[in-house]
């Protein structure tokens, strides 16, 4: 009788642990700040966390069908809009900074008005580049982006 208790709380335990586990994604473990946001396109998806459920695809379909489809419907298989890896193209607006060589304390005064926020700075990734246009962000951003890593 004790051999046939133990076997039952056995696979009751496994039971719920299967359940517990198949019935929510990797996103949703991992990034449950995501959870509840619009849902993105194909290129939006967090290529980790599809990743991460392709492994439960293979070696337990079933729980793996179950994980995709949780974080589909719950939004943690999509990077956030704008951030992380997301493909979705970030507005960018141009501040003037008073005459002269910006300083960190010029800027982060400038931006944090303009934005309505507190912007703190970290002096040791505080570069200035002077720039004709918007549209030279990204490959100042790209070349300066080098010289600091």
């Amino acid at each position: 009788m004790n051999n046939s208790l133990s076997r039952r709380h056995f696979i009751s335990t496994s039971a719920a642990a299967l359940i517990t586990t198949s019935t929510s994604g990797c996103g949703t473990f991992l990034y449950p700040e995501r959870v509840g946001q619009q849902r993105g396109g194909f290129q939006d998806v967090d290529w980790t966390v599809a990743g991460m459920n392709a492994v439960g695809l293979v070696f337990f379909f079933v729980p793996g069908v179950i994980a995709f489809a949780v974080d589909f419907y719950n939004g943690s298989l999509f990077y956030p809009p704008g951030q992380y890896g997301s493909m979705q193209p970030v507005e960018l607006k141009t501040v003037s900074l008073p005459p002269g060589e910006p300083s960190l304390t010029i800027v982060e005064t400038t931006v944090s008005k303009e934005i309505g926020k507190p912007v703190q700075l970290e002096k040791e990734n505080f570069v200035a580049e002077k720039m004709s246009s918007i549209k030279d962000f990204w490959g100042t951003y790209k070349k300066v982006s080098t010289k600091i890593s």
